[in-house]
Formats: structure tokens, sequence, C-alpha cells
């Protein structure tokens, strides 16, 4: 087991995780620690760092290298951005960094911001194709892909803190000083002719972490979820609105609003909204990912130097499989059954590749909660599946599968109504989906009842009353057998036939 620490030294905030990464290259997050230190503010008109905020950043790196001792991390990674940057002090402050904490920060380009949040973002979000914007303290970066490839990028030298502090410094807001912020971000936006080439921004940061927050909060929205969270532009705007028109006592009264951003987050909303009005896109996707996590995954690929993923889903399944040790022989085993299963009764359930795909991340991390109690572990899946991180799924589809994996033995719809919209992501179609492929997988699960693989596979036969599965298997299954004819009722009542097993 290898532990690496990733400290990421921004403008607004200074940031660090430190991550377990196991043999198989399998990770887990075990620390994740933030302090709001704003190099970027009060800088010299040069853009020298102030000595009270390297005081600050220095006593938070001396603190972050004593937490990195105390937990023995092998490898430190830590990189400065935008206020850094572009401070002439800057190499007097690294080397102040350095000889008090030991830890050597590595400055990055503009466009090496841009392209970790690029690796960060395309091996985590659902949409293949987007526009990522990260407004940081002191620079907002975009990056436009298709097809999950990198097209276009830009960084612009603006962000929360600087924006803040060089229109919107009075509270309340005056409202000619934010005219003037408005226009400024159509006109610098305006001048990005590419930006109107995509449908979707995903958003990343602090900002659009709080953004996303309070939106959940005001619709009683589940799962209580940042990472994928889709918001329409009407929301964006009519947010933005809200907090503009009050001063910062009254932002943090705002369910969901963070104690250290509420000074500063009308600006970052407003580069937010100013981007989705000026490049017409269609609707606003948060993300958890960026900078932090494309320098994990670039530490990953340090062999190959190619941190870009074949598939973020199957990633996400097998590192949870490796990191939870759950049993793979058998997880595997009921998924190649249940997608036998599904891809011969097509005819009768016509559901297609999209909800073939649901079923393999369900079969994979079915007994995902026996990590946490065998004893009700069906419901420790539907929580670990909404909160683990998977990575590649809309809410929707993340939804879906906790519902279906935690349904292996008899259907798990506690609770389900609170998913529907306009609360939650579930359509009411998704009733059926759920119930379909949970029942695919309460057969196959019946079939390695005892996780040994006596049933080798299953041979599926129906006429317009029956269904007729033949089992060929390497020993008596006759326990196998009584598992699966307990779901003959849920097999008549769904695909309108009879179940019999030989």
């Amino acid at each position: 087991m290898e532990r690496i620490a990733i400290v990421d030294m921004g403008s607004n905030s200074v940031r660090l995780i430190i991550m377990d990464i196991g043999p198989e290259g399998e990770y887990h997050q075990m620390e994740n620690v933030k302090e709001t230190v704003r190099l970027v503010e009060n800088t010299a008109p040069d853009g020298s760092l102030n000595p009270k905020s390297q005081e600050h950043a220095l006593e938070t790196l001396a603190f972050f290298a004593r937490l990195c001792k105390v937990r023995q991390v092998d490898t430190v990674i830590a990189v400065a951005t935008a206020a850094v940057r572009r401070a002439p002090n800057r190499e007097e402050f690294l080397l102040k960094l350095y000889r008090e904490t030991g830890i050597n920060v590595k400055v990055l380009t503009g466009e090496e911001e841009a392209d970790l949040d690029y690796v960060g973002v395309v091996n985590s979000v659902a949409p293949e194709t987007g526009l990522i914007v990260d407004v940081g303290g002191g620079s907002t970066k975009l990056v436009g892909y298709r097809n999950r490839l990198k097209e276009a990028s830009a960084t612009l030298p603006f962000g929360i803190v600087t924006l803040t502090d060089g229109f919107l410094t009075s509270d309340p807001i005056d409202s000619q000083a934010l005219a003037e912020l408005e226009e400024f971000l159509t006109e610098e936006l305006a001048r990005l002719d590419w930006l109107s080439q995509y449908d979707t921004v995903v958003a990343l940061g602090g900002t659009a972490r709080t953004l996303a927050r309070i939106d959940r909060r005001r619709r009683g929205y589940k799962p209580d979820i940042t990472h994928g969270y889709e918001l329409q532009p009407e929301a964006v705007s009519d947010i933005y609105r809200r907090l503009a028109d009050l001063d910062i006592q009254g932002r943090l009264r705002i369910p969901g609003m963070s104690l250290e951003r509420a000074d500063v987050i009308v600006a970052g909303i407003a580069v937010i909204n100013h981007l989705l009005k000026v490049a017409d896109i269609k609707q606003l996707i948060t993300s958890r990912s960026g900078l932090r996590d494309g320098l994990l995954f670039q530490y990953l690929a340090r062999e190959t130097q190619d941190p870009i993923l074949p598939s973020p889903l199957m990633h996400s399944v097998e590192n949870l499989i490796h990191y939870y040790n759950i049993e793979s022989f058998h997880v595997r085993h009921v998924n190649n059954l249940a997608l036998s299963l599904f891809d011969q009764l097509r005819p009768l359930h016509g559901l297609d590749t999209y909800e073939r795909r649901l079923l393999i991340v369900a079969s994979l991390l079915h007994d995902i909660g026996i990590a946490v109690n065998q004893e009700n572990h069906y419901q420790h899946t539907f929580y670990m599946l909404n909160n683990a991180r998977i990575n590649g799924l809309t809410h929707r589809e993340l939804v879906t599968c906790a519902f279906v994996a935690a349904s292996h033995e008899r259907y798990y719809l506690h609770g389900v109504r609170e998913y529907l919209e306009p609360a939650g992501p579930l359509q009411r179609e998704d009733f059926r989906r759920i119930m379909l492929l949970s029942l695919i997988l309460r057969l196959a699960k019946s079939f390695d009842r005892g996780s040994s693989g006596v049933v080798d596979g299953v041979k599926v036969e129906f006429d317009d009353q029956t269904i007729r599965m033949r089992l060929r298997a390497k020993g008596t299954a006759r326990l196998e057998m009584q598992a699966a004819m307990a779901h003959a009722s849920d097999c008549k009542a769904l695909l309108r036939r009879d179940l019999q097993i030989s």
C-alpha cells in the first residue's frame, strides 16, 4: 500500500488530500483538508503576494506537513496556481515554504492547470462532450472537449476574489457596480467564439459546489450529492439574482451557503451565469473533480504517461471491488449470469444497451454493503452506491443502480418516491426499469447462491405461457433452483409467463 498527498495551493484556498493506493492501483481518499488563505487578496499593484497572506499560507503548509508525517505519507505532490504564478516575489515565497516545511511546490502554467482540470473531469463525469469552467480565486479556466478529447482551452486573468475586489466592494452590492461586472464578463467571454460549440457546461471549484448545494437545499433534492448534479440555466440565474440582492449576512442565512464564500460568491456565480448566456448553454453539471484528481490520475499513469481512462465507469467499479475486498469471483459470476439472462430475455423485457450497462454496475457491486455489515447489507449497499463516487453515471443512473443492487434478494424500494422528479432524478418509467433489472439480478444471484459457481450457465426458452430455464451445472443445483423459483411470482407479474427451471 502506498500513501500519497496532493497539495493544491490555489489563489483562494489551499487544500490537502491524502490517498491510499493499493497494489492493483485501487485508491481511496482518507483525508481532505481545506484552509481559506486568499493568496490573491491584497496583493501589491505589481502582483506581489501580501506578507500576511504568505504567513497564513506558510502556517497552513506547515500544518499539512505535520499531518502528512503523522499519516506516514510516502510522496507529496504540491502545486500552486494563478496568484503565485503571477507574483514577482514567488521565488522568495516558494523557497521559504520549502525551507520551513520541506514541501517543494511546483508553480503550474495556465495551460498545465487547464490540462489537469480536463483530465480530472473526463475521467469522472458522464457527458463525453462539454465545456469545463473552473472559477478560481484569481483566474478562470475554460476547456472544451469532444468525445473526451480536448479541443480548446483558455485561462482568463480573473476569479472570484479579484472580481469581488475590482467591482463588488460594497455591502450590500451596488447595482451599478454589478452592472459593470456583468458588462465586463460579457465582453471578456464573447472574445472566445469557440465557447458556443458546446451544449453542456461542467462547472468545478468551490463556487460550483456552493451553487449546487443551494439549489439542492431549496428543492429538497435526493440524493444530496454534488458530483454530477444538474442545473438548468434558469435556476443559476435565479440564485444569482437572489444572492446579489442580499448583503453578506443575508447570504449566510441561505441554506447551503458556505461561511468562507458568502462575501465572494456573487462574483463567482456571475462568471458561470454569464458563460451560460454568452455561449447559449442548455445545461450545467457540477463536478467535485478537477485539478487534484488530474494530479492523481497523472500519478497513477506515471509509467504509461496516458492519464485518460478508457472507461471512467468501469474504472470506478473495479476500484470499489478491490478497495472493499468484494468477493470477486462471486460478483463476476453473478454478472455473467445476469447478462446472459438479460440478453436471452430481451424480447420479453424490451430493455436495451442502456439498461444492460446499469445491470453490469448493479451486479458487480450488489454485495458492497457487506463491507459495513452482513446484517441488512442491502440497506448499506443502497447507501454506499449513492455515496461512493461511481464516476461516469448521471444521478438518475446512479440512483437506479442503487435500487437494483439493493434488490438482489427482494425488492428494495424504500423511499423510492422521494427520488422522483421534481425533487429527485428518477422518472415514472424508471420504476419498471428497476423492477425488471432487479428481477434479473435476483435470478442470477440465486443461481450462485453458494458462491461456488456450481451453475455454469443458463439456457432460456419461452413461449406465450412459460419461460423455461435449463441450468448447465457442475453438480447438484437443487438449492439454487429452489432459490430462483422463489421469484416465479415476480416473473409472472413482470414478464407475464410462468417460470420453470430444470
